[in-house]
């Protein structure tokens, strides 16, 4: 519906304006569109640089539309002093427009350029997880993933946000393979004393574990 009402103003539009250039002449138009054009593109050229989510994606045709629009006010005047012969004109070229439109498949927005920034951010974020990830991947001892460990509780105590909680999750998820392949009593004993944050007492050897090993 929304879509049908802009292509009917569009058409109104149109209209409009071939009624101003039939009534200024095309010299005058021309001149009119030209000096509204070089007013307008460049302010609208300043915004959109400064402006992260500006409403539209060129300068040009905002200025496009403003030459247009300033051109249609006295054409859409010339009409309504035709009486219904102009009210006609205008309705059959809105009509066409509406036509247009139906037959015309629906095209998917533009992401704004801060919608496009936030999913570079969003990738680079993601990327900056899956080098962490990856890295942890590698045979660390032991004794390091413990460490790991005590420092992902660290961090998650002291109130991580979103994404650094999905993080240390999968970090965690991987520390918790390792702790069960390389030491399943060590892991299951750690487990049933509640899974304190420090778990290397219950998954290094002991000096006296070592000593009976030797003996």
């Amino acid at each position: 519906m929304r879509r049908m009402a802009i292509a009917g103003a569009l058409g109104v539009g149109t209209t409009g304006v071939l009624a101003g250039v039939l009534l200024l002449g095309p010299l005058a138009a021309s001149i009119l569109l030209l000096v509204v054009f070089a007013l307008v593109w460049p302010l609208a050229a300043v915004v959109r640089h400064v402006t992260d989510d500006a409403p539209y994606e060129s300068a040009v045709i905002v200025a496009g539309a403003a030459a247009a629009g300033v051109l249609c006010l006295p054409g859409l005047v010339r009409l309504l002093a035709w009486g219904a012969a102009g009210l006609a004109v205008a309705l059959v070229v809105a009509g066409l427009f509406v036509l247009i439109d139906l037959v015309t498949p629906e095209r998917r927005p533009r992401p704004s350029r801060h919608q496009r920034k936030l999913a570079q951010l969003k990738d680079a974020e993601l990327q900056e997880d899956e080098q962490l990830i990856a890295s942890l991947k590698c045979p660390l001892s032991i004794e390091e993933l413990c460490g790991v460990w005590t420092e992902t509780a660290t961090t998650l105590a002291q109130g991580a946000g979103a994404r650094d909680r999905q993080a240390v999750a999968e970090v965690r998820r991987i520390c918790l393979d390792e702790f069960e392949r390389r030491n399943p009593d060590g892991f299951h004993r750690w487990l049933d004393a509640g899974a304190p944050a420090n778990p290397s007492r219950y998954l290094l050897p002991t000096p006296g574990d070592e000593g009976r090993r030797t003996g």
